[in-house]
């Protein structure tokens, strides 16, 4: 499921223990300690049914406005730089996008996780477009693009 998802949100573990105990302290989720007499334990997550109607509650209200990008604010702020340099970060920009290639060559999940990935592709797709205005634009070279799978 973690190759389905990442695309579209990507939780480092230490990102993703405090919100569990935040999950679990809302009554969300429920912890079972598993694991042998010594060593690590380890921890069993399980949804519960006050977690299942939180999931549908938060799934029926529309997401708020995109109100931070970090990729954007750099791009408004490329004044600051020579159009050599900005020529740079715009490709930098551009090479960030790899992660297109990574999804036109993986595996298409099912369900709607199939949608949201296409939609993480299409969102790539657009950036990538644009990026490449803004390039021509300070007189940096197009940058090469994948070749879509079929």
């Amino acid at each position: 499921m973690r190759e389905d998802l990442d695309h579209v949100w990507r939780a480092e573990l230490s990102q993703i223990y405090p919100a569990l105990a935040r999950l679990r302290r809302a009554g969300w989720v429920h912890m079972k300690v598993l694991g042998p007499r010594r060593g690590p334990r380890r921890n069993l997550y399980r949804v519960t049914a006050a977690g299942r109607r939180e999931l549908r509650r938060w799934l029926a209200v529309p997401p708020p406005p995109r109100a931070k990008d970090e990729g954007l604010a750099r791009i408004a702020f490329l004044d600051a730089l020579q159009p050599a340099e900005r020529s740079a970060v715009l490709l930098g920009h551009e090479r960030a996008l790899s992660e297109q290639a990574r999804l036109l060559r993986s595996a298409e999940p099912s369900s709607y996780r199939a949608s949201a990935r296409r939609g993480a592709i299409e969102q790539i797709e657009a950036c990538r477009r644009w990026l490449r205005v803004l390039a021509s634009e300070s007189g940096a070279p197009p940058p090469a693009v994948p070749a879509k799978k079929k």
